[in-house]
């Protein structure tokens, strides 16, 4: 080979190697759009190697992504916040504000992604991530990687069962984000929380004022509220609540008490107050659900 033939083959080898790279690509559309609005599906997935150049920008776009970073870094601006990810991380971008994400050009990050649509995204990215930064670090990576392999062959064979497959597996990964740990059944929650987490649940007719939250977790009122919004996305107030009414639910159903009797019980200064939150928190009266569930 002469040397202009030498140079030219370099430079188009280059050239080549400055692309990125889709070693899997995926696309998927809804038979009927109304899916996304009662269920969970994925629009696009695959894998990309990065170019030093790679580089997304968008005021907004249907879905979320959700990058998964396997080599090399990047970086993703959503919500208002720019974050390094790095080999095992992964970052859920809120497609509805203005996002972005390139790799670092020193070592451009090799990333699998998935867009995925359903109900209320929005609601869903909170309860996972809660108000902070929308990024978690995996420590079971193989498990996420198995995951994508899996989600390329079910759209690679598009059976007949292919919504119902993709609403699980979109399923699937919401609770390897949210429960990372390696160790199943092991609490996401620091000791603080979750030990005030189990005293409340043993005895919520109790008051628990916040002198009593802060003699449990050894914190502050505020630092407990903090707590709470962080990793519960609730107040204490709300949480209680919520844990009086599932025990009313069993009251309801297993005894014949009163409605005064069961409210007293459970810790409601009177029946209207339980009424009121009973409604509040299931849609129907104390009396009505009742009747419908049987007793």
């Amino acid at each position: 080979m002469d040397k202009a033939r030498s140079d030219l083959y370099k430079t188009r080898m280059q050239k080549i190697l400055q692309r990125t790279l889709f070693p899997e690509s995926h696309q998927y559309v809804l038979p009927d759009v109304a899916w996304a609005r009662c269920a969970f599906t994925v629009l696009r997935a695959g894998k990309a190697i990065t170019a030093p150049d790679h580089h997304i920008a968008r005021d907004s776009y249907p879905g979320q992504d959700i990058l998964y970073c396997t080599a090399g870094h990047g970086f993703v601006s959503s919500e208002g916040r720019t974050l390094s990810i790095g080999r095992n991380q992964l970052m859920w971008i809120a497609n509805e504000t203005p996002h972005a994400h390139w790799p670092d050009e020193s070592d451009p990050w090799t990333v699998l992604w998935v867009r995925i649509d359903g109900p209320n995204c929005a609601a869903i990215r909170r309860k996972v991530f809660g108000a902070g930064a929308t990024l978690a670090t995996i420590l079971t990576p193989n498990d996420i990687e198995r995951w994508f392999e899996e989600l390329f062959d079910v759209l690679r064979a598009r059976d007949d069962n292919i919504d119902m497959a993709l609403n699980h597996l979109v399923a699937e990964l919401l609770h390897l984000i949210a429960a990372p740990s390696p160790k199943h059944g092991e609490s996401r929650l620091p000791a603080p929380l979750r030990a005030i987490v189990s005293k409340m649940r043993h005895a919520p007719e109790r008051s628990w004022h916040a002198e009593e939250l802060a003699s449990v977790t050894g914190l502050s009122a505020a630092q407990t509220r903090r707590l709470f919004q962080k990793y519960l996305q609730i107040s204490p107030r709300r949480w209680l609540i919520r844990e009086r009414i599932m025990m009313a639910q069993k009251l309801l159903l297993e005894t014949d008490a009163g409605l005064g009797a069961i409210a007293e019980r459970c810790g409601f200064c009177d029946v209207y107050h339980f009424s009121r939150e009973f409604k509040r928190s299931t849609g129907t009266a104390p009396r009505t659900w009742r009747r419908a569930e049987g007793n």
